[in-house]
C-alpha cells in the first residue's frame, strides 16, 4: 500500500523561529574609555559600543573619567545612567548617548562637562534632574520629544547653550530657578534655545525669529508662577513642624524674587515665625 499523503488541513508546517527573549538580547559591558580603533568611511571615529542595541548594562572601569564621543550612540537598550553614580566620570563627550534609549537623567551631579549633542534625539527621555555641570555644548537635549519639564538648571551656568532644547515638543513646564541665567544662546543660524517648543512657549516666542531676551523673560516669569505654590507649601510645612514639634531649623534655597513672591502669599499665622533671608537662603525656625 502506497504511503498516504496528509491532507492540506492536517499537513505540518515549519514553525516560525522564536524571537529572542529580553534576557537573550541583553548585554552587560565594561566601559574602558579606550580610544576608537575603528573609523567610518569619512574617517570619523566609531564609538566603543556605538549602535549596539543589545547593550543594557554598563560598568565603568576604575579610573575612567570621560565617556568619549559616540561611545553609546544609538544604544537603544540602554535606558538609564545609574552606572555613572559613584564613578569617576566628570565628562560626557559629544553625542555620547545620542539616539540611545535613555529615559531619565538622574544621579549625574558629579558630571562637570556635557558635550555637544550628548543626549540629542533620545526619544524616550522624560526627566532631567540633578545637573551639576559647569560646561555644556549646543544641542544637548535637542529633539527629545517626550521631555516634559526642564528641571534643576545648574547654578554655575548663566547661559543656556544654543539649541539646547531645540524642538523638545513635549516640554510644558520650567521647574527650576532661572534667576541667575543672564541669556540664552543662539546656534550658528542665530536661532534660540527653545525653537519649536510649542507647548512651552506661545507661537510668537517659539518661532524662528523670536527675540531671545523676550524668551528668557517669559520663561523666568513662567518659572516663578509654576514654582511659587510648591515653595509656599514647603515654607508653611517647615514652619508648622518647627512651631508644633519643636523641630530643628530647616534651610530652603530659592531665588530672591521667588522668595518675596512666596512670602507675600503666606497665611497670617506665620508672622510669629522668624525668617532670615540673605542671598537666596531662607532659614525657617
Amino acid at each position: 500500500m502506497g504511503q498516504r499523503l496528509a491532507s492540506p488541513s492536517t499537513a505540518s508546517t515549519p514553525s516560525a523561529p522564536r524571537p529572542p527573549c529580553a534576557s537573550e538580547m541583553s548585554k552587560a559591558v565594561v566601559y574602558t574609555g579606550a580610544d576608537p580603533s575603528e573609523f567610518d568611511e569619512e574617517g570619523e571615529p566609531i564609538g566603543e559600543w556605538e549602535d549596539d542595541e543589545d547593550v543594557t548594562d554598563v560598568t565603568v572601569a576604575d579610573g575612567v573619567t570621560e565617556i568619549k564621543e559616540d561611545a553609546f550612540h544609538g544604544c537603544k537598550g540602554l535606558t538609564n545612567l545609574s552606572f555613572l553614580k559613584g564613578s569617576a566620570i566628570t565628562t560626557v563627550g559629544t553625542s555620547a548617548f545620542s539616539r540611545s534609549g535613555i529615559n531619565a537623567l538622574l544621579g549625574i551631579e558629579d558630571v562637570r562637562k556635557i558635550g555637544t549633542c550628548a543626549f540629542s534625539r533620545c526619544k524616550d527621555l522624560r526627566t532631567i534632574e540633578g545637573l551639576g555641570c559647569e560646561e555644556m555644548g549646543e544641542c544637548c537635549f535637542a529633539h527629545c520629544t517626550l521631555l516634559q519639564s526642564m528641571k534643576g538648571w545648574p547654578a554655575s551656568m548663566t547661559v543656556i547653550p544654543g539649541a539646547c532644547f531645540w524642538h523638545c515638543t513635549g516640554m510644558t513646564t520650567v521647574d527650576c530657578d532661572l534667576s541667575h541665567v543672564t541669556s540664552i544662546g543662539l546656534d550658528e543660524d542665530g536661532d534660540h534655545v527653545f525653537i519649536g517648543c510649542t507647548l512651552l512657549l506661545p507661537p510668537s516666542l517659539s518661532a524662528w525669529n523670536a527675540d531671545p531676551a523676550a524668551v528668557l523673560t517669559y520663561l523666568k516669569e513662567k518659572s516663578h508662577k509654576e514654582r511659587a505654590p510648591g515653595l509656599r507649601y514647603a515654607i508653611y510645612a517647615s514652619v508648622r513642624r518647627a512651631r508644633d514639634q519643636e523641630d530643628e531649623p530647616r534651610t530652603l534655597w530659592c531665588s530672591p524674587t521667588l522668595l518675596a513672591f512666596a512670602l507675600a502669599k503666606l497665611p497670617p499665622d506665620m508672622n510669629r515665625v522668624i525668617l532670615e533671608f540673605a542671598h537666596g537662603v531662607v532659614v525657617v525656625r
